[in-house]
């Protein structure tokens, strides 16, 4: 058995993954790349050892947050209420870059009253530890998905700390999710960022991570739209279509789309959206529009409409249109599930630090400090097409031993 943390675990794509574990559908492989022929013979670790639980700002079950959300039908998950009514949440960890609802939650530890960010670690650090021997586990992976904070600093501001400075800084001066990164890299357990946070570019995250052994992967789940580009954008370059414009829009009615639709919040995940065109294209004369807009009608069923403007044969323009109807968490659940197996076998394979072959699962895949792959990296980025994702990830599997895939 393995412990699964997550971080936001009454939130729309936890509950769904854990909601969807317990379900009886036979369908649960449907959105998994692991479930495709590709990876078939890998030793990865079923979702019936997976043991859930976490950190939220509210104080209720699974099962009430399941009947909240209802994106997985109640018939699906009646036969499992009494496991999901007994899945509850730990105190959430908030700071000032963290959700307005999150800070004036009174089911949250305000790292500002604390005595450093590092008592926060501590503190997160005995959380993982109890849930860990209550439930007899030998390992924990901590997965992020509680909602983009803040844009309070830029990178360059935040990135001069080490972890000896974390007892000096005061609860407010890292973003809260660091906290969780660090408290489950010295707990020696994965950390999945599923979110545009900047948690994992901090230089001394990573470093921490490979002198403890422990694999990361991020950021910024790929899920929908940002996916459709890596597909559309390669065909472009290679049918040596010029790209004239690309307007995109989202609307979203979830607490995602909520608190995307804040200024203060929704700048990380635009940059993501806006940044795969030009490095895959090379070039970047045309227009690239994205918006983020908050629509409660929909709730959890995206839609995300996609313009694309080009010009072809003889300089004549020409356009076609994108319409993708998604239901956000069904889309992201399955890629949930996936990472977890992926760090964890990882993490039985020696691999450590940023998992660069894990791409293809994010819209802001990260090249890691320790990169040995000859590959074209834009700023801290791996831009990578679909398929040339795609092929990393095999290429990967394809890689290890095979008295360890079995």
């Amino acid at each position: 058995m393995i412990g699964v943390m997550f971080i936001g675990l009454n939130g729309a794509v936890a509950n769904t993954v854990v909601t969807g574990v317990f379900c009886n559908s036979n369908k649960k492989n449907l959105g998994s790349i692991i479930s495709t022929k590709y990876f078939q013979g890998l030793n990865f670790i079923k979702e019936e050892d997976m043991v859930f639980g976490g950190w939220d700002i509210f104080e209720t079950n699974s099962l009430s947050m399941a009947n909240f959300h209802k994106i997985v039908p109640y018939e699906m998950y009646v036969n499992s209420e009494d496991k999901l009514r007994n899945i509850f949440p730990l105190r959430g960890y908030v700071n000032t870059w963290d959700t307005d609802e999150a800070i004036k939650s009174q089911y949250s530890i305000k790292m500002w009253e604390l005595k450093s960010f590092m008592e926060a670690v501590d503190l997160i650090r005995k959380d993982i530890d109890d849930f860990r021997k209550f439930n007899k586990l030998d390992e924990v992976i901590v997965v992020y998905v509680a909602p983009p904070l803040k844009n309070i600093k830029p990178l360059e501001s935040i990135n001069i700390y080490s972890l000896n400075d974390l007892s000096r800084l005061e609860g407010n001066a890292l973003p809260s999710s660091v906290a969780y990164a660090v408290a489950a890299i010295l707990e020696k357990c994965p950390f999945i960022d599923f979110t545009p946070n900047l948690t994992l570019q901090l230089d001394f995250i990573e470093d921490l991570a490979i002198d403890n052994k422990v694999a990361l992967a991020g950021m910024d789940g790929n899920t929908g739209q940002t996916l459709i580009k890596t597909l559309i954008a390669p065909m472009l370059k290679i049918r040596n279509f010029k790209l004239i414009g690309w307007y995109s829009t989202n609307i979203l009615g979830n607490n995602d789309g909520k608190i995307l639709s804040r200024p203060e919040h929704r700048k990380l995940k635009i940059e993501d959206k806006l940044s795969i065109l030009e490095p895959i294209l090379e070039y970047s004369d045309f227009d690239h529009v994205v918006d983020i807009s908050y629509y409660p009608p929909r709730y959890d069923n995206k839609e995300a409409w996609d313009n694309i403007d080009f010009e072809g044969f003889l300089g004549l323009p020409m356009n076609f249109k994108i319409n993708w109807l998604g239901r956000d968490s069904i889309l992201a659940a399955p890629l949930v599930l996936d990472l977890i197996k992926h760090v964890k076998f990882s993490m039985d394979n020696n691999s450590y630090g940023i998992q660069e072959h894990l791409a293809i699962y994010f819209k802001h895949p990260l090249r890691s400090r320790y990169s040995k792959l000859n590959r074209k990296l834009y700023k801290d980025k791996l831009v990578l097409s679909f398929f040339d994702a795609f092929n990393l990830l095999l290429d990967f599997y394809q890689k290890v031993p095979i008295e360890k895939k079995f």
